[in-house]
Order: structure tokens, then C-alpha cells, then sequence
């Protein structure tokens, strides 16, 4: 079994048969349909069923698709690591980010580090807090922005500083709350807009008032929120850092004065994970580390096993 059988496997089961996976591999069908019953038979497993018009795994083949998975990224990051090595800082750094953290990524950080080191490029990957720890702890990304909540194990942290959620809104939603604040009272009475994902946190802080939120909307994505409240579907609530991102102009705010409805960015990265240059970087620029900005001559440091640094996990 090698890594190309392992990409072979793994178009083909997304794809869903053999003739879209050659066409996207850019192969013949006969070669790539040869390399799965190899594959198969080295195995001593079938791990797929193979039907008129769609393949279907097995359970042999959705594990296999869980490893492969795993082992074609590690493969790719290792492979551009050891370029880095090789080139310096002249790397790419692949980064998860979830879009409630634009801002945050956005700000001074990003223009400095672009001014220093113009020549490490970056490779993006957006999804929500889960999804992007699953995808570090596979070795398939680097460093990731989240957000709280989320579990710590395996992990090294760098908390930024603490946030409010924000309600927003249509002017009308608030005409009978002029303040520049909302208790959890208020919030009872309007018609919600949220990512499920806090969905656990505010019901923990309604239960202690003995009061039930009233959804409008649950959804995955803070831009969803803002979106259904543009279009005066209800109340979005969502992180302070998130409003100037999507307002055009037509929605109100108002922060929820609650001390349970915090929220941090973090960047992570896995405890003991090899830390190539250009991450090592950016992690001691958030951590404001006065060595960040050290050139090339400091690569053979930089180097160093992540474990013998010391770590940060400070809110």
C-alpha cells in the first residue's frame, strides 16, 4: 500500500465512482479501476461495493477513508516542511481560520507579519472550531484561530483578549431597549439568531434566570446570523468582533450584559507537533514574543522540538 494508491482510494470514494475520480485525477479508468483491486486484495478486505450507477464503502473502507485521510495530509505537510527546511523562510503556512476571526487575523498582526516576511505565502482553511481542531490534530493544518468554548486536551493556547456577545439588529428590534446594553431579561423576549455551537452556553445562562430563549434561527456560521438579521428575520447574536465585518450600515447593536456570554480567539496548535518556520513565527507574534521577527540566520533555532519552548495557555 503507498500513497498514491492511498489518493487513488480516497477519489475515488468522494467522488462516488470509478469515471468522475479518472476525471479528476486526469487518468484512464482502466489503470485507476487496476490499482483499487490491488489495493483490495493486499488488504484481504473489499472496501467497496460497487453499484450500477455508485460505489458505496464498506465499514473496511470508511476506516480505511478515516486513515487515508489522516496519512495523504501528514504526507503533504511533511513534504512542505522539509522544503522549508531546505528554503528558509521563503515557506507556506497553512492556516485554519473560522470566520468569526477576521478581524482578529486581520488587524496589525497579519500586515506586520506580511511586511517581515513577504515571501511565506498562506494556505486558508475555513470551517467551524471542530472542524478545524479535527483537521490540526490530523496533521493537515499547523496552527488554527478558534473560538471558545472548546476542549484544551492536546493543545497549546494562546488566548486573546475577552469579548462580549452583541445583539443585532433592524432599529426596530430595539425600540424598547435605548440603552447600549440588553440583560438576558431582555433577550427572553426577542427572537434569536445563533450558531449552534452556543447554543450549550446560553441555555446554561437562561436555566440559572428561569427563562427559555425564544430561536428564530439556529444555524453554523456567525455570517448566517447577520445575514437573517439584515434581512429583519430577527435578533443576531453573535461575537462583538463580528458586526463591523458584515454591517452595511442597516443593523443596531447592543452588547448583553452578561458576564456568562464571553467569548475568545485562540490559536492553537497540537502539544509536541513539529513546528515548521514560518509557524513558529506567527505563533510567537500573537504571543508577543520579541523573537518573531528574527531572519533566516535564526532558522537553524527555530527548529527547536516545540516541547522544550515554553508553552502558552494563559487567558
Amino acid at each position: 500500500m503507498n500513497i498514491r494508491q492511498m489518493e487513488y482510494f480516497l477519489a475515488v470514494a468522494e467522488a462516488g465512482n470509478i469515471s468522475a475520480a479518472a476525471q479528476k485525477l486526469k487518468i484512464s479508468q482502466p489503470p485507476l479501476s487496476t490499482q483499487i483491486r490491488l489495493l483490495e486484495e493486499e488488504l484481504g478486505v473489499r472496501l467497496m461495493d460497487r453499484g450500477a450507477r455508485r460505489i458505496r464503502l464498506t465499514d473496511a473502507g470508511q476506516l480505511l477513508y478515516r486513515r487515508a485521510l489522516s496519512i495523504v495530509d501528514m504526507t503533504e505537510s511533511t513534504t512542505r516542511e522539509l522544503k522549508e527546511l531546505a528554503g528558509g523562510l521563503h515557506g507556506l503556512l497553512s492556516l485554519g481560520t473560522i470566520s468569526s476571526c477576521g478581524a482578529v487575523l486581520l488587524d496589525e498582526r497579519m500586515p506586520l507579519y506580511h511586511q517581515r516576511y513577504p515571501h511565506i505565502s498562506f494556505e486558508l482553511w475555513e470551517g467551524n472550531t471542530f472542524e478545524l481542531l479535527e483537521k490540526l490534530q490530523r496533521g493537515g493544518i499547523e496552527l488554527a484561530l478558534v473560538r471558545t468554548p472548546f476542549r484544551e486536551d492536546g493543545l497549546e493556547c494562546i488566548y486573546l483578549q475577552q469579548e462580549p456577545m452583541v445583539v443585532a439588529a433592524k432599529k426596530e428590534f430595539f425600540q424598547d431597549y435605548p440603552a447600549k446594553t440588553v440583560s438576558l431579561h431582555d433577550l427572553a423576549r426577542m427572537p434569536l439568531i445563533y450558531y449552534r455551537r452556543f447554543e450549550h452556553l446560553l441555555n446554561a445562562a437562561f436555566q440559572q434566570l428561569s427563562l427559555t430563549p425564544e430561536a428564530a434561527c439556529k444555524n453554523d456560521d456567525a455570517r448566517t446570523c447577520l445575514m437573517w438579521a439584515r434581512a429583519g428575520l430577527g435578533v443576531a447574536l453573535v461575537p462583538q468582533s463580528m458586526v463591523p465585518m458584515m454591517d452595511d450600515g442597516s443593523l443596531c447593536s447592543r452588547v448583553v450584559d452578561d458576564s456568562q456570554l464571553m467569548t475568545q480567539v485562540a490559536l492553537v496548535r497540537r502539544k509536541g507537533s513539529y513546528c515548521s518556520a514560518p509557524a513558529k513565527r506567527f505563533w510567537q507574534l500573537f504571543a508577543g514574543d520579541p523573537e518573531w521577527d528574527k531572519g533566516p540566520e535564526g532558522m537553524e533555532e527555530s527548529m527547536e522540538d516545540p516541547q522544550e519552548e515554553s508553552g502558552h495557555s494563559t487567558k
